[in-house]
């Protein structure tokens, strides 16, 4: 009887339990987000401290100003502008001109994304660098959010989307990856029934392909062909401008220091605790663990062969095209073995289109997933820990778990 008497208390509590959770949950996301955006905002707004006769600060780095990664696509653009497009593979003429343009105290930035990424960023060294800045974060939101909207996404999916945290620090460094994100989202979703949108989209992602690994396993294992027909005709359109718009010398150039600058870039950045506290892959996380170089390469290799194989199987499944969207972006992060939490943006809406899905029914866990791009820099700085493979590894489960699955969804 007492036995009986103390499962009714639990159970009681229990559910005492799961009302005040899902009472606080909205208010904590708001609270939290909240600090967050006042963050943004006060960073964002001090820039406009840069119109003035003294002209341009660069001491109030880390991004508090646009001399941040958004420095580099306008130098690359002004670069490529003048002639000079293989030039912005050179290390050594990059960051000369870089002290010229910019300061001697600018972050020694480099150039090291596949030449048609000029093709998206020259037209903005048109601009002033400051005016410029504004009007490539206008633009990265209006194309973004097009792109989510003609894939059929809700109006307030979108806003929760580009308003996460994700995308707020994206914006600030002045990032592709609200653009990139938000494409590959939309590039999935559309694929069945806009395979064009969709190809075009998704082959559009070649300016930072590390964000779209697993694109091709999905469209493939759905049997998605026009989507991948539209796909490479995008891409090799995209190779074929470049050449003739910047010629056949800019190719040789990224295929040599290129190249090299991007495992430099692989090797080196999780080693510095500015950019560490940001980390993304799995390969970040073995680093700040200290399993060396060789074991963290080789942790990362086995965890993109399962982000595959996963991915692969979520899309043959009978699980709803959000889901495996979801899981696909989810994936994603943990396929790439360099990127930061501003990668997180296509992630975000994810989580926003799930959560729609439920009708907006949400728990702390599901804060949590959301918030991560701002709680991970915290985490870091009283760790010494990267766990963002962790947390994205736990929303993974969680969608695979949530998701019915049946017969294969056809293509």
């Amino acid at each position: 009887m007492k036995s009986i008497q103390g499962q009714a208390v639990l159970g009681r509590l229990k559910q005492y339990g799961n009302i005040i959770a899902s009472t606080a949950t909205w208010p904590a996301l708001i609270v939290w987000w909240g600090w967050y955006a006042v963050i943004f905002l006060r960073d964002m707004a001090s820039r406009a401290g840069h119109y003035s006769p003294a002209g341009m600060r660069v001491q109030d780095l880390p991004c508090a100003s646009p001399l941040c990664d958004f420095s580099v696509f306008w130098q690359a653009g002004v670069m490529a502008a003048h002639g000079r497009a293989a030039a912005t593979y050179d290390p050594v003429m990059f960051l000369a001109l870089r002290r010229n343009l910019f300061s001697a105290q600018a972050d020694p930035l480099l150039w090291f994304y596949p030449p048609p990424a000029l093709l998206a960023v020259q037209p903005f060294s048109w601009l002033p660098f400051e005016i410029s800045f504004w009007v490539w974060t206008l633009a990265l939101l209006l194309l973004a959010a097009g792109m989510l909207r003609i894939a059929g996404l809700n109006r307030w999916v979108i806003l929760l989307g580009l308003l996460s945290p994700g995308a707020l620090w994206s914006l600030e460094l002045g990032q592709f990856g609200v653009l990139c994100g938000a494409a590959l989202v939309a590039g999935l979703l559309a694929s069945a029934v806009r395979p064009g949108f969709s190809g075009v989209v998704l082959g559009g992602l070649i300016i930072k392909p590390q964000m779209v690994l697993l694109a091709p396993v999905a469209l493939f294992s759905a049997r998605r062909w026009r989507a991948i027909a539209a796909a490479c005709g995008a891409g090799l359109f995209l190779i074929l401008a470049s050449i003739v718009v910047l010629g056949w010398p800019v190719w040789q150039a990224y295929l040599g220091n290129g190249l090299a600058i991007s495992k430099l870039m692989l090797d080196t950045l999780p080693l510095i605790p500015g950019s560490a506290a940001f980390g993304l892959s799995v390969f970040n996380m073995a680093l700040s663990l200290q399993l060396g170089l060789h074991a963290s390469e080789a942790l990362q290799g086995a965890v993109s062969v399962a982000a595959v194989l996963l991915t692969w199987q979520a899309w043959r499944s009978g699980m709803r095209t959000q889901e495996k969207v979801a899981l696909c972006a989810f994936l994603s992060l943990l396929a790439t073995p360099y990127g930061g939490v501003d990668y997180m943006v296509g992630y975000s809406i994810a989580l926003a289109m799930l959560a729609h899905m439920r009708g907006w029914h949400i728990d702390f866990l599901d804060v949590i997933f959301w918030l991560w791009p701002a709680l991970c820099p915290v985490v870091y700085s009283a760790t010494g820990v990267l766990i963002t493979p962790v947390v994205v590894a736990l929303a993974v489960w969680r969608t695979w778990q949530r998701a019915p699955r049946g017969a294969v969804e056809a293509p």
